[in-house]
């Protein structure tokens, strides 16, 4: 074998070998990706659910005797896992996430503050602070799905005039006729 066939050979071989190392190089950025995207969204999901979570264990507080709402309420919120959820979003979402995940679970520490305040479920200090933890849980959603590249969504196409559920409160509702 002459020295210009082993050199073609040696050739042929480094460039079938760096080939096949870039495709496995993007195969593999591609799955890193993909493992990320389905992080972010188990993030999202579970920061959800401990949302719901502690608005349930918030709604329980609020039907408590005034004197004990603040322990309740505290309770409510500590035991529902939200603080775990929002660190793991913290660390792995995107900008958009965070600043609508941050906006609900603020509206979120207002029904908790409410609730310590002495607000029962039917009063209208509740409510107040309900319908904007509503209006930004449903803002959360849209930016999640948003980051999963779904399409948008408006209150119309819900059947609904905006994301607040005022217009569904039968307490609101009732509020507004004594007004």
């Amino acid at each position: 074998m002459t020295w210009e066939a082993l050199l073609s050979a040696a050739i042929g071989a480094v460039i079938a070998l760096s080939g096949t190392l870039l495709a496995d190089l993007r195969r593999d950025r591609r799955q890193r990706e993909r493992d990320h995207d389905i992080e972010r969204r188990k993030y999202c999901v579970e920061f959800t659910l401990a949302l719901n979570a502690a608005l349930g264990g918030l709604r329980e507080a609020a039907r408590v005797p005034a004197d004990e709402r603040v322990e309740a309420a505290t309770r409510a919120v500590a035991t529902s896992g939200v603080y775990g959820a929002r660190e793991q979003l913290l660390l792995a979402g995107t900008p958009a996430l965070l600043t609508a995940g941050e906006a609900v679970f603020h509206r979120l520490v207002e029904v908790r503050d409410a609730v310590r305040g002495g607000a029962a479920l039917d009063s209208p200090a509740y409510h107040e602070a309900y319908h904007g933890f509503a209006d930004a849980l449903w803002r959360f959603r849209l930016a999640v799905r948003t980051d999963l590249g779904q399409p948008g969504l408006t209150p119309a196409a819900l059947d609904r005039p905006d994301w607040s559920d005022r217009d569904r409160c039968t307490v609101c509702g009732v509020l507004t006729a004594a007004a």
